[in-house]
């Protein structure tokens, strides 16, 4: 059986931890689940220490000794250290590589096995921007915004003219690469996302007891300005201007920067006891006990291509509210609350008549429940290579 070399160099490290998204979630399940007897990775140190803590389990590992952060700079070494610096063991590498996504990082050591070892080459796609000058994503630096978007503009157009096979995660990722890329549709396929459904079913019924016990709602995203960090923190803020006893759990970590505003916007508003930051939860159990714990999932994000955490709510029968965004509406449809886009007030607002209503609470949380069911991870993976 061909081997595949499944790359991912893009883990950053912040506070002396790894952070998660759902894209590392996915190929983690993809990896899982695959029924390819010789995987390969190839990695950083970042990326091994979290192969570790998710127990995921490979034939071989190839490691880039470099562990990156969050910063531009830090990006830029890993992306240049993938393609000169690649481990001499996959000089000789033949079979297939998985991008695991459309970042340089991982684009380029993909495209050097591509042209000079005759790969096939799979590249995921998870997400096309906008153009910088459309688009603030969060209100992000304007040098940080036209910088990550000449980062992709560029691994885009090698994705473009050198991959086999392009897997746009979600419909609506293929029509944009269709219409804003201008890739043929015969060499893209969409590809899509899922829940560990009856694991989480399982921690539900374990904790039972425990539904809507400690928080009145959770975040779970990294924390940074494109998945509406600073616009969560003004929302909770108009919520708790009705109510000051509300608690709002927030799971995920950022740039030290971005953490860093977010204490001061928490000590400025005396909201302590108001908003509890987390941090990374690695420990599936722990992760699910705590949304299970809490009354409403929300999630102003600014850019999704799917976000697998809203299925994840959907799982544990925690109702989800979120901005209304053109690339996830069509997948959750009428299964979560849409918020007009950037409508702090109205986002406030919304939440109160959620918590102030267990019936409207339990209804949505019921309806999104059924619609999950079908997306399960061993039906998903079944999609990924079958060409």
């Amino acid at each position: 059986m061909e081997p595949i070399l499944f790359i991912f160099n893009g883990l950053s490290k912040n506070n002396g931890r790894v952070g998660v998204s759902g894209g590392d979630i996915r190929l983690f399940e993809i990896i899982k689940n695959t029924e390819l007897q010789l995987v390969n990775l190839l990695t950083t140190p970042n990326g091994m220490e979290l192969l570790e803590k998710f127990s995921v389990k490979y034939s071989e590992s190839n490691i880039i000794d470099y562990s990156i952060d969050s910063g531009i700079k830090s990006n830029l070494i890993i992306s240049i250290k993938s393609f000169f610096q690649l481990p001499k063991k996959l000089r000789l590498f033949r079979g297939s590589v998985y991008s695991s996504c459309e970042h340089l990082y991982d684009v380029l050591p993909a495209f050097r096995l591509k042209i000079l070892n005759k790969c096939k080459w799979y590249a995921v796609y998870h997400w096309v921007e906008d153009y910088p000058w459309k688009e603030k994503r969060g209100n992000t630096p304007l040098v940080r915004r036209y910088l990550y978007w000449l980062n992709r503009s560029f691994s885009s157009l090698i994705i473009k003219l050198f991959a086999d096979r392009i897997l746009a995660v979600s419909d609506q990722t293929r029509d944009k690469l269709i219409k804003i890329k201008k890739i043929k549709p015969a060499r893209i396929k969409a590809v899509y996302c899922g829940v560990d459904y009856e694991k989480i079913k399982l921690v539900c019924e374990k904790f039972i007891d425990e539904k809507e016990s400690a928080y009145d709602a959770i975040y779970m995203k990294r924390l940074n300005n494109g998945k509406g960090i600073f616009d969560l923190l003004e929302i909770w803020k108009l919520c708790c201007l009705m109510n000051p006893a509300l608690k709002l759990a927030i799971i995920g970590d950022g740039p030290s920067e971005i953490v860093k505003k977010i204490h001061k916007f928490i000590e400025k508003n005396n909201l302590d006891n108001n908003i509890f930051l987390l941090g990374v939860i690695y420990d599936f159990e722990k992760k699910f006990r705590l949304l299970n714990s809490s009354k409403l999932f929300i999630l102003p994000t600014h850019e999704e291509n799917w976000a697998i955490v809203i299925g994840e709510a959907m799982a544990i029968k925690l109702p989800v509210l979120c901005y209304n965004l053109k690339e996830i509406f069509p997948i959750w449809k009428d299964n979560v609350e849409w918020i007009d886009f950037e409508d702090v007030s109205d986002f406030a607002d919304k939440i109160l008549a959620f918590l102030n209503s267990r019936e409207k609470r339990v209804a949505l949380s019921n309806k999104a429940f059924d619609f999950i069911k079908k997306y399960d991870w061993q039906e998903i993976v079944k999609n990924e290579f079958n060409d």
